[in-house]
């Protein structure tokens, strides 16, 4: 008999992405109740591996992807350059400021960027600048309970500059986006395989090293097993909400810029 072999880390928390609503490519929605439309520029400021990014182009909207790390960047765009993606910009930036004109795009994606910036509230700004009235921001950030708990392992320069040099809670998070003008949608706390994923792999990971993902060590190896294991039970889907409310890795919000005027031609309906 063939060994099957063990699905990755990476591969497992994409699965448990996909069954917390994210990434559907039967309604086209890269995250739950945000369905991306041909028609629609989407802008992703801090793109890192493309991950997001790359449904939108699939959905064959115009993107829009941006990063300081050339070589991500770079990655990113040979992925975007074979999708059906409408058009296409990569550009090279620390978004200090966003080096895009105001109001282009229908949806603005921040994910895990705003715990690395020295003013959140300075650089919610400018992605409410490059976002159309009526057009919606998906903002992402680690949890604070995850943050502590991947502290108990992770060397001390996890939580400097050029790293994370904030910590969120959930509320947190909220009183950011509500205070820079926005009208959330929802907010969701999911990702709690990452959180004991990461702090296992710090544990068992050179300090001096970047301890990524996939890394090898059967702790962390044990772990990423297990939960494909739970994932795959009947009744997985309930430990996974459950320890999401206790123990999330990341608290995401979609939100909306209110519409300047009647005479906008972007309506909240025509971008739901």
């Amino acid at each position: 008999m063939t060994e099957v072999s063990a699905p990755s880390a990476s591969q497992v928390g994409l699965v448990e992405r996909v069954r917390e609503g994210w990434f559907n490519g039967k309604t086209g929605e890269l995250a739950p109740g945000v369905r991306i439309r041909s028609s629609h520029t989407v802008v992703d400021v801090g793109c890192g591996d493309g991950g997001l990014i790359g449904f939108c182009a699939g959905q064959s909207a115009e993107v829009i992807f941006i990063d300081r790390d050339r070589r991500r960047l770079a990655a990113t765009e040979e992925r975007i350059r074979q999708s059906p993606a409408r058009a296409y910009r990569a550009i090279a930036s620390d978004c200090d400021p966003i080096p895009l004109e105001d109001a282009i795009a229908d949806l603005v994606i921040c994910t895990e960027v705003l715990e690395h910036v020295p003013d959140p509230a300075v650089f919610m700004r400018e992605l409410i600048r490059v976002t159309r009235p009526g057009g919606r921001l998906l903002v992402t950030v680690p949890d604070a309970r995850s943050e502590q708990l991947v502290a108990a392992t992770a060397p001390a320069s996890y939580f400097q500059e050029p790293n994370h040099i904030r910590i969120f809670t959930a509320a947190e998070l909220r009183n950011l986006v509500q205070a820079a003008g926005l009208e959330i949608e929802s907010q969701q706390a999911l990702g709690c395989f990452w959180s004991l994923y990461l702090t296992l792999s710090w544990l068992t990971t050179d300090p001096a090293a970047d301890s990524g993902i996939d890394n090898p060590h059967p702790i962390p190896d044990h772990w990423t097993r297990l939960w494909h294991e739970v994932q795959a039970h009947p009744l997985g889907d309930r430990v996974r909400e459950s320890l999401n409310e206790l123990l999330p890795r990341t608290q995401a919000i979609v939100a909306r810029k209110p519409l300047a005027g009647s005479a906008r031609a972007y309506t909240a309906s025509a971008m739901s």
